[in-house]
This record gives structure tokens, sequence and C-alpha cells, in this order.
């Protein structure tokens, strides 16, 4: 038995799927299966029931589930023993939104990790908040930077680290001045997993606006350019329009409540996973 075979049946189970641990473990489909058929040949039992598209684990499955856990935490502290001295090595995958991706730098922070931990693979993958969350579970992802007012999930470490302001924008030839003045207008929303979507919708039913022909986009440079041609109106962190606030290509709407509002910027990991990795990720 090799120990890459226990990481591939692991990641299968924790994925549900062949497919997706030869993406997440970067092997071919073909790898995938002959990991596991290895295994099953080697133990004598089948691991998953295979039932067209669906797979689940076999009763021996579900039993050798958690001696792989143990295994692969084993084996990953023995990798970092070396002369008495505790050195990163591994792969940390960090997921964040496109939002937080160019708030936070982290094309400059990778750099930086990567001089202090060469012997760490860092990598980044850019999706939605419900989605990193679903992914952290799923093991896909060590740790998740999101946009969020609040997490709580108890098997979740959350650490809230800044406040990014969010604005209300409109074209540059909109009349109205006030959030509160936009009923009927068409709004520009982003997708329905994005925490600022929903915090959006509900600002909007909370005040009473009504909206029509609204618009939905994943891109939050499709938002941009929408709102700049004057088809709607959009509420996005201001990091994501300060140029073109300055430049007068859209419009700052206000509102009765203030001027700003916030949601935070957090980190989240498993409260198993990856801990020393992400302390000096932190560090950086």
């Amino acid at each position: 038995m090799e120990i890459r075979q226990f990481q591939t049946f692991k990641a299968v189970a924790d994925l549900n799927s062949f497919t997706k641990a030869a993406q997440s473990l970067q092997y071919s489909q073909a790898t995938i299966t002959s990991h596991i058929q290895q295994l099953e040949e080697e133990m004598g039992v089948s691991l998953f029931d295979r039932l067209g598209k669906t797979i689940q684990l076999t009763s021996a499955g579900r039993e050798l589930y958690p001696y792989t856990e143990e295994l692969l935490m084993a084996y990953e502290k023995i990798k970092y023993m070396s002369s008495g001295e505790q050195i990163l090595k591994g792969n940390l995958r960090v997921g964040a939104s496109e939002t937080m991706m160019i708030a936070h730098k982290l094309g400059s922070v990778q750099a930086t990790y990567k001089r202090k931990y060469p012997e760490v693979q860092l990598s980044f993958v850019d999706d939605d908040c419900i989605q990193l969350r679903r992914r952290i579970h799923s093991g896909e992802l060590d740790i998740a930077i999101v946009l969020e007012h609040k997490v709580s999930d108890p098997q979740l470490v959350v650490q809230a680290f800044s406040e990014e302001p969010l604005v209300f924008i409109g074209g540059p030839d909109l009349l109205i001045e006030r959030i509160e003045e936009a009923d009927g207008e068409c709004m520009v929303f982003s997708g329905k997993n994005c925490s600022l979507r929903r915090y959006f919708e509900s600002y909007l039913k909370k005040k009473g606006i009504g909206t029509a022909n609204n618009l939905e986009f994943s891109s939050m440079e499709a938002i941009k350019q929408c709102v700049m041609n004057g088809l709607g109106i959009s509420l996005m962190p201001r990091i994501r329009v300060e140029v073109l606030l300055r430049e007068e290509k859209v419009k700052q709407l206000y509102s009765d409540e203030g001027e700003s509002f916030f949601m935070h910027s957090s980190s989240t990991i498993e409260t198993n996973g990856c801990r020393l990795l992400i302390r000096s990720l932190s560090n950086v």
C-alpha cells in the first residue's frame, strides 16, 4: 500500500466524485481509478458503491475512513520533521472571491510567502463566498477569505480582520441622489451565491424599494460596465469603484442611514486543518 492511495481514497470520499478528486489532487481520472482499485485489491474489499454517476462509501469504506485520516495526519507531521526543527512543507490552498483577491493584493502575499516558506506550495482559487465555505468543508480548500457580515459555523475557525466599505453606484447621468429614490429602477446584481447580493436584496426589501428588469452578472467588471453605461444601480465594495468615482464615470448614491455600509473580511479554516501553515500565512 502507498500513502498516495490513501490520499486518493480520502479525496474521493470527501468530494464524493472521482472527477473532482482528480482535479483536486491534479491527477488524471485514470490514475484516481487505479489508486482506488489497487487499494481495494490489496484490502480485498470494495470501498465505494458505484451507482451510475453516483458513488458512496461501502461499510468497509466507512470503517477505513477514520483510520485514513489518522494516517494522513501522522504522515504530514512526519514530513515536517527535519533535524529537530519544524520546517513548513506541503500544500496550502487558499480560496477568495474576485473582490478579496484585489482588495488584499493576494498576488503580492503569495510572492512574499513563497520567499519565506519555499517548501510550501501555495495556490489561490477564485469563487463566491458560499462555494468557498462548501469547498473548505469538502477538503478542496484549507483557508478561505470571504466578504460577509458574519460567519457562524461551529466547524470553522473564523477571524475577522477588516471592514470593507460598500457604496451604491449609478450611471453618471442618473438623476436621483439617494438609494431611497430608486424605486422602480433596474438593479444590477452579482450572482445568487454572493453574500453581497444577499445583503443588497435584503436592504432593498427592508426599504420597500421595488425593482424592475434586474440584471445579474458573476463578474464585477461586467457589473461596473453596466452601471457606467447607465443600465442600472448596484452595490459594490468601494475599493472596486474608487477610480470610477474619482473620474466621475459613476456616481455614488447616498442613503438616509448614512453614507457608508460595511461588510467584514474574514478568514475561515477548518478546525482540524493546516493550523501551522495558516498561522504562518497570517504573519506575512
